[in-house]
């Protein structure tokens, strides 16, 4: 049975200590038996650094379809789709969606986080730099928070996940040039659009370009990563700029549609 201090002590492993600042992405599955469930992960990581920021994204609740997404290149689907679910409309409180994970979604509840307020593509964080990377333009580009922490010099950590759950990479891909999708979700004031990234089913293709920069151990059964954000993120927008089909899957709309906007161009 793992416990707190084994988890604290794998991540020091990796570099990291009260001093960073860390954007981490988390399978509680993936790690094993723990003592104390989630709870002992997420005060581990809390304990372990400055600041420590999840995403608790929530599109599966907020996201609505609308007409003004149906233009050329937005790979959007061309009528509503039929559920049983009722678009919420985003506040501080709307739970994550059940794919950010358990780890992310007791983080959010159980410590008093700041949050951003965009209406589906939120993070919570902690600590130090929790103000500033929460604070005011966060509630229209859902990649701020991101961006600001790597300015800040901090690191990305990947617990029991690839880089397909790396959302760093969605800051890379905007930052080489590659065109947003238009989304449509329910904030407080009502339907806007929220821009939103691509796929991310490719991402590991960049393995091979940051595995020089990789720090790994393993926690419990979880293999886990640690990357300094600037040269990571530095990294994928070089790989992009160099090909622009990089990181594309080949199965989903979004990456077709850059595929096309590539073909055009």
């Amino acid at each position: 049975m793992l416990s707190q201090q084994d988890i604290e002590r794998g991540l020091r492993d990796l570099g990291l200590d009260p001093t960073s600042h860390v954007l981490a992405h988390t399978s509680y599955k993936s790690v094993g038996p723990v003592g104390g469930a989630p709870h002992t992960v997420a005060r581990a990581l809390v304990r372990s650094f400055a600041t420590l920021m999840m995403p608790v994204f929530t599109s599966d609740r907020t996201f609505v379809w609308d007409p003004r997404g149906l233009f050329k290149g937005n790979a959007y689907a061309p009528e509503p789709v039929r559920d049983a679910r009722e678009p919420m409309p985003f506040t501080y409180d709307t739970p994550a969606n059940k794919s950010m994970g358990i780890i992310n979604e007791t983080f959010r509840i159980a410590y008093p986080v700041l949050r951003t307020p965009h209406p589906s593509a939120s993070f919570a964080a902690l600590g130090k730099l929790a103000e500033d990377l929460t604070g005011p333009g966060t509630e229209f580009d859902g990649l701020e928070p991101i961006r600001r922490l790597t300015e800040a010099g901090g690191s990305v950590l990947l617990i029991g996940v690839s880089h397909t759950n790396s959302t760093a990479i969605h800051l890379a891909e905007k930052l080489a040039g590659r065109q947003m999708f238009v989304r449509y979700a329910m904030a407080p004031s009502g339907v806007r659009a929220a821009m939103s990234g691509g796929c991310g089913n490719g991402f590991d293709q960049m393995q091979p370009h940051v595995q020089h920069l990789e720090r790994r151990t393993k926690i419990g059964n979880a293999a886990v990563r640690a990357y300094d954000l600037q040269p990571y993120v530095a990294a994928a927008v070089d790989l992009i700029r160099r090909d622009p089909l990089a990181l594309l899957c080949d199965r989903c709309e979004r990456c077709r549609a850059h595929r096309n906007r590539v073909a055009v161009a």
